[in-house]
Order: structure tokens, then sequence, then C-alpha cells
């Protein structure tokens, strides 16, 4: 059985690097930043003081917002030391399609492949394969592979997992994730095991929603052999919503002795619509209180991009939080782009806005690549992917079953991307 965190199963939220504009009819260009550095510090206890020890540096090529290259180097006896790197590649339609791991050779003083994501994609530029190789022998080997099946509205209903046989030396299955929709609107998730070349239930989590189509339970159960049927829930989730139609809340629970039982809790603190405070706690059986177990603190700028986020554990002797680490993110306007990019910008109208059936897109020229349209709630998850053809001038987009609340449009071409915000009442 899975045991799901509350405080890392919530909706995933999304990390906007982004400046937005609030809009009431016309969509306006903004900025978009991209990030430069992450410098990683670790907290001494004894001189009680944060120390810089690694650095994360970020390339981009051709301008993008994307970037190319990930650069990780480590602070040893004083001299910066390169540890590891990413190397990415884009297609057309700026869709990751490769990643390469590599390490640094200290000795020979070079870079060693490692491992490599790739990625392929469908028509309607979905993501269907992903596989994931070790550098061995001289040769990648294939070691995992991911393959996914999307409904006619983009949802993904199936999710099969594979490994590497080293007896065979084939990827063979080994777990499948089957998902059922009502429109956007996923149901339920039934995990399957690969076992005696058959797949076999294990595991199905059904999702319920509050009146305004948010989340609000999770159920987890098992597969009983002998009746072959799924058992009551073992597992639970509660989730409850702020007034922004944020979560501030998440409680796991646990059955048993005839009755649900206190596991553990997220609480969940915003500014600004910005994420501040992630604070995990677990349950005492014992004084039957929550006890604090860990934190994550969120500072933004006046842009609101993330600048700072700091681990701190509860020190439950002390009664007070202790630092772990600490990160300081740094950010830059994007580089100018080409001229479609301008004109996908600044030359459409997004309306209505607040939208309540439908929400249309003019561009006032015809787009001059294929476009990527994805849609987000507030807290991340995807609600809308579809592609604009090249030299589309109208795209009408239903919205009856999207839940009402702040949305988040993203429209992305070969050069780059804009963000628009967008009202769901």
């Amino acid at each position: 059985m899975k045991t799901i965190k509350i405080y890392s199963m919530k909706k995933q939220y999304c990390s906007i690097a982004t400046l937005v504009i609030f809009m009431t009819g016309i969509a306006h260009s903004q900025t978009v930043f991209k990030l430069d550095s992450i410098y990683q510090y670790e907290w001494d206890n004894i001189m009680m003081e944060w120390n810089h020890n690694t650095s994360d540096y970020y390339t981009y090529d051709n301008g993008g917002t994307k970037e190319t290259n990930l650069l990780r180097q480590n602070l040893n006896l004083g001299v910066w030391e390169n540890f590891y790197q990413f190397n990415k590649d884009y297609n057309g339609i700026n869709d990751l399609t490769e990643n390469i791991q590599q390490v640094w050779d200290n000795t020979g003083m070079i870079w060693n492949d490692a491992s490599r994501d790739t990625y392929s994609y469908n028509a309607e530029d979905l993501n269907d394969t992903f596989t994931y190789a070790i550098w061995s022998g001289g040769s990648w080997l294939n070691f995992n592979q991911n393959l996914y099946t999307y409904d006619v509205l983009g949802n993904e209903i199936e999710n099969i997992a594979k490994e590497l046989n080293f007896a065979t030396m084939m990827l063979d299955n080994k777990m499948r994730l089957t998902n059922m929709y009502t429109g956007l609107v996923r149901n339920y998730e039934i995990e399957e095991q690969w076992i005696v070349n058959i797949w076999q239930n294990n595991e199905k989590t059904d999702f319920s929603y509050n009146g305004n189509g948010d989340l609000d339970l999770v159920e987890i159960r098992g597969w009983q052999t002998m009746s072959m049927d799924w058992s009551a829930p073992f597992q639970q989730t509660i989730l409850t919503y702020n007034t922004d139609d944020l979560v501030e809340e998440t409680v796991e629970q646990l059955f048993g002795s005839g009755m649900w039982n206190n596991s553990a809790r997220g609480l969940y603190t915003y500014a600004s619509l910005n994420l501040t405070d992630i604070t995990g706690q677990e349950w005492n059986s014992g004084t039957m209180v929550w006890d604090n177990s860990f934190r994550q603190l969120r500072t933004y700028d006046v842009d609101d991009n993330e600048t700072e986020l700091i681990f701190q554990t509860w020190d439950v002797l002390g009664g007070v939080w202790e630092n772990i680490l600490k990160q300081e993110k740094y950010w830059s306007p994007e580089e100018t782009l080409g001229v479609s990019y301008v004109a996908l910008a600044d030359n459409l109208k997004i309306y209505p806005n607040p939208v309540s059936h439908s929400v249309n897109i003019n561009f006032k020229n015809p787009t001059e690549s294929v476009t990527v349209l994805r849609l987000y709630d507030m807290n991340g998850k995807l609600l809308v992917h579809q592609k604009i053809d090249m030299g589309s001038t109208h795209v009408e987009i239903p919205m009856v079953a999207v839940a009402h609340g702040m949305l988040m449009m993203h429209l992305e071409n070969k050069d780059g991307k804009r963000i628009y915000k967008v009202i769901k009442k």
C-alpha cells in the first residue's frame, strides 16, 4: 500500500515565474522572467549562520525562456568545483525532447555522460513517451519507460510504466495507472501491477469534489483477491480551501479499529495568491494534538517571482523551528524575441473575461507558427491543453466544465511563452 503524505500530495502548485496582469477585456503583454541562478545554503548550528555551498546556473540559448543548460557547482575547501550539468534540447514548438545529465570528472577534467531523459509527443503535442536511460559501456541503456495515452479532451487516461529486465535486457511491464474522467473531472485512478504476465489490480483512488468543483476528498482502496472487489477505503485525505479557492489545509487519515484516525496534516498560507508557508504536522495519538514536523517559508519579489525558500524542522525539545536549508533565486527579464512571438503577445484579444461558458481568443494577424494553449487553475492543475494551428485567427475554448476561480492561460510557440489571467465565474 502506498502512503500519501498530504503536505506533498495536495494539488500541485504552479510556481508562476512571471509577472501577470489582471485582465478585464483585452489581454496585454507582460514581462516574462527567467531563472538565472539558485544559491543554496546550509545552516551551521554552531556558528548560527548560513553557509553558501552550492550554486545552480541556468543558460538560455537563442533568446528562449526555457533553460538549455543547468550547471551545479559545489564549494570544496574554498574553491567552486563543477558537480553535474543538464543539457536540454527542444523541438520546434518548445517542447523538451532530450535532457542529458553529465557528471564532472575532477581527475580527467571532463564531463562524462550519466543519464538521459527523452520525450516524444503525439499529434496533439501531448507527451506520449518518456524514456530514462543510463550511460553504460559506451552506449545508452534504457532503464525505465512510461507510455501515456489520452482521451479526446487531452486527459491522461493510461500510464504504463516499464523497467529493465536484466535477464532479458528488455523493458518489461511494471505498473499501469488508468484514469476515468467525466469531461475534465477525474473520478478515479486504478493502479495495477504486472504479475505473471497479466495486469492485476492493486489500488484504487477515488476523487470527490465540492460545489465549486474543487477536489476535497481522496480515498484509497485495496484490491481483495478473495472477493474480487475493492475494499472500503483504508486511507483518505480531506482538503479544505480559503476564499480564494486555494488549498489551506489537508488532513490524512488512516482507518483502523472501526474509525478514521488522524495521521498527518498540511497547512498552507498565502500572500497575494502566492504560497508563502507550508507547515507539515504529525498526529500525536498520546497527547491527541498535532505536532509540528517541518516547514517551508517562501518569499517573492514585486513581480511574483519566488526569491527565497527556507526549509525548517521542528525541534521538539526546544519547541522552536530550526533552519536546515535555504535557496536564494535570482531572476531577470527575458531577452527580446522574434516577430512571431511579439505578435502573439501584443496582437490578441481574450474575451469575455470574466467568462462563464466559453472564452475566445482573436489574433489580429494569423499565427506564424504552431501555438500551444494550456489553462491551469491557481493550484497548478492542468485543465485544458490545445494546439492552435499555424495561420489561426480565432480559437474558442469551452469553459462550462471548468471550476470557478482565477485561471492562468499559457500561450506558447517556438519562440517563447506569455501568460494571462482569466476569471471563470
